[in-house]
């Protein structure tokens, strides 16, 4: 029996799930590359102002700038993405076709993935890192899962909202992250925003049909 519940750390939400890191079968957890078990660490972390401003609320200004260093990252007007691995050539070689799934995912991994799993903390992830969960495991939730969806798309609404906002309040200083980077932190630091008021969601027991030793 595993279990999902919700962990919260200042406005920094989790969807933990007991059975992460075992999902092996798993569509999502479907690799081509070397590394088999790395579940569903494909997603190439794509931290949003919404993002950073919940980093730097937590202390964590030093993180900021070690990815923004980073020689794989991508600093963008609004956005710091930080590049992972594609095996392309593989990919077009073998292109598997899936209903309803981006295949691409099956040759791609994180950067900050190692054999234990991440190797962030989940308060220094990007928020659709911390509230996916693979369609296996929703539909193991059953009904019980209702109440976890609402709390993701009304989160999601939140961080939407207030990235905009946050984007504004640089446009309107005429600073960006590509041209004013220090700027734009010393400013993101000092603009206020009310944190997202979570439901209390209860703990969900998860079964199984084939559950797979690991």
């Amino acid at each position: 029996m595993h279990s999902l519940n919700l962990v919260v750390h200042d406005n920094i939400p989790l969807f933990k799930c007991s059975y992460c890191g075992k999902c092996f079968g798993f569509l999502e957890s479907t690799s081509y590359l070397k590394i088999k078990m790395r579940g569903c660490c494909w997603y190439f972390p794509k931290y949003k102002l919404i993002d950073i401003k919940n980093i730097l609320n937590i202390g964590r200004e030093d993180f900021i700038k070690e990815i923004a260093n980073l020689t794989n990252s991508k600093i963008e007007k609004y956005h710091i993405e930080v590049l992972g691995y594609f095996d392309d050539e593989k990919y077009n070689k073998l292109k598997p076709q899936v209903k309803d799934f981006d295949s691409t995912l099956f040759f791609k991994l994180c950067p900050f993935f190692d054999k234990n799993g991440c190797r962030l903390d989940f308060t220094l992830r990007p928020h659709p890192c911390n509230l996916y969960l693979c369609r296996e495991v929703i539909e193991a939730c059953g009904l019980e899962y209702e109440s976890y969806n609402r709390e993701r798309k009304d989160y999601f609404a939140y961080c939407n909202y207030y990235n905009d906002l946050l984007a504004k309040e640089l446009q309107n200083n005429k600073i960006n992250l590509i041209d004013n980077f220090d700027d734009s932190i010393k400013l993101l630091k000092q603009v206020h925003i009310p944190k997202f008021d979570f439901r209390r969601l209860r703990e969900i027991q998860i079964k199984f049909e084939n559950e797979i030793a690991v």
